[in-house]
């Protein structure tokens, strides 16, 4: 009877344990053993996105986890169910832009804190090792290149590359603007490294790396991206923690990412594609041990070619056994619709991420199992006025068109005109300043940036018909006509 008793009191002991804090954030290797396996411990993600104002998406991500104590215990043998576990948890996959106002929660409260750029590309460097299972030092430069890679950022290239890309494609059929790439990375390099690099030097490195670069498109099979510090691996140097001082130290890396790619497994090489495009938010936080928590994290991602209406975000439908997805506005005036999920090829893949899906005029609701999910997907719908915000704009164009039409076929004497003139234009345009003045929201303002703007030349053009009526009827000057016009006008608003 006594080892009965023993037992029993034993469990009640254990139960009235405090939890112990186990620390592996320190534990790269623990964080790597996470990242390959992210759907042994991502029970679900839920994806909210709202569209709030004319240039940015406010986006929330919470991810259910459970950390399982079987793989926490390869790292601390003592541990035990609902133990306090500190640890670098890669969170989720962003794309290479700079995060704008972050914000985290974390696991009941606990403290979670975002690890710093260069210390994550320094994780991340090291996890391309362990993909390519050779050792950090056996990886080109010491692993230091593929730091750059990671810690690149897009908007410090974007600086040069979106002007010279513009013009390129202004003169491309006259056959002129073919070097401008070169001239882009040459003036991108030397703005951080001083080296005196010009674009001869730049056209050699890339004849060298462009067998790599193809290498890298095909193993991610995504098309090929201008702004992937990867395959175009000169972007990564300026980022790089031990940066080179001379041409001759380019020319070494150069050589070193031929050969490093060209050794690499499959596997290795779609990770270092998918790391110049993409990079892991990875938190320093703590976690029970084996029991589900949730994680949260806050951002606002930029919604780029205003004014158009058109949304897409790339959303992870495949890092969690199951995944939900909502898109919402903020003003009750806009109607989502148009859903449509697709790959980097552009072709639809509904039908294998959603297992179900709902779409209304105020949300557009997806859901994913990881058994049919293929991972990254774009997620794309319209954003469009409802008849309230529109319709007074077009009933007014038509309107000033209508007098427009009129004006040109105005008859009478030049007094009979200026009172026709006055009666047509006026009312519109005042009429006009009133829908234009109307106060909207910042997403609506978006959405009807256009509409506005073909309103403002429309009044303009009706203007424009008048004056030139005038000046062709007048019976005196050009100058004491509209002075005569402007004259009766004011008298009539009187």
């Amino acid at each position: 009877m006594t080892p009965h008793v023993h037992a029993g009191t034993q469990a009640v002991a254990d139960e009235r344990r405090e939890p112990a804090l186990i620390d592996l954030s320190e534990e790269w290797g623990f964080t790597f053993e996470l990242l390959e396996e992210t759907q042994a411990w991502r029970e679900r993600s839920v994806h909210e996105i709202l569209l709030r104002d004319s240039d940015h998406v406010d986006a929330t991500a919470a991810c259910q986890i459970r950390i399982p104590l079987e793989l926490v215990s390869r790292y601390a043998p003592g541990a035990q169910v609902g133990d306090r576990l500190r640890l670098l948890l890669p969170f989720a996959v962003r794309p290479k832009s700079l995060l704008l106002n972050v914000g985290l929660a974390g696991a009941d409260g606990s403290p979670a804190s975002l690890v710093l750029k260069r210390d994550s590309a320094q994780i991340q460097a090291g996890y391309m090792s362990h993909v390519d299972g050779r050792p950090l030092e056996e990886q080109p430069l010491g692993g230091s290149l593929w730091a750059g890679v990671s810690n690149y950022t897009s908007w410090a290239w974007r600086e040069h590359y979106v002007g010279p890309e513009k013009r390129a494609r202004r003169l491309r059929w006259l056959g002129w603007g073919r070097g401008w790439r070169a001239d882009a990375l040459a003036s991108y390099l030397n703005a951080d490294l001083e080296l005196g690099i010009n674009a001869r030097h730049v056209t050699d490195w890339l004849g060298q790396t462009e067998d790599a670069r193809i290498a890298l498109v095909d193993a991610l099979q995504e098309g090929e991206d201008p702004e992937s510090s990867s395959e175009w691996i000169l972007l990564a140097v300026p980022f790089m923690p031990i940066r080179p001082h001379g041409i001759a130290d380019i020319d070494i890396l150069v050589a070193e990412f031929c050969n490093a790619v060209d050794s690499m497994s499959p596997r290795a090489r779609r990770f270092l594609a998918e790391l110049g495009r993409r990079w892991h938010v990875i938190i320093d936080t703590v976690v029970p041990v084996d029991r589900p928590c949730t994680v949260k994290l806050s951002e606002q991602r930029p919604w780029r070619d205003a004014p158009s209406p058109y949304l897409r975000q790339e959303i992870e439908v495949g890092d969690a056994t199951t995944t939900h997805v909502e898109i919402r506005a903020s003003d009750h005036g806009i109607v989502l619709d148009r859903l449509r999920v697709d790959d980097f090829a552009g072709e639809r893949v509904d039908v294998k991420v959603s297992d179900d899906a709902r779409e209304t005029a105020d949300a557009i609701a997806l859901y994913a199992d990881a058994s049919t999910a293929p991972g990254i997907v774009g997620v794309g719908l319209r954003a469009r006025l409802r008849r309230g915000y529109w319709r007074p704009i077009w009933w007014l164009q038509l309107l000033i068109t209508m007098a427009g039409a009129t004006m040109l076929w105005l008859p009478g004497t030049f007094a009979h005109l200026v009172e026709s003139l006055a009666l047509l234009t006026f009312p519109l345009t005042l009429a006009g300043a009133v829908v234009l003045t109307r106060e909207s929201t910042s997403l609506a303002e978006r959405l009807l940036r256009r509409s506005r703007t073909l309103l403002m030349a429309s009044i303009a053009a009706l203007w424009a018909v008048a004056l030139g009526r005038l000046l062709l009827h007048a019976e005196v000057g050009w100058a004491e006509s509209a002075w005569a016009w402007v004259r009766d006008t004011i008298s009539w608003m009187g």
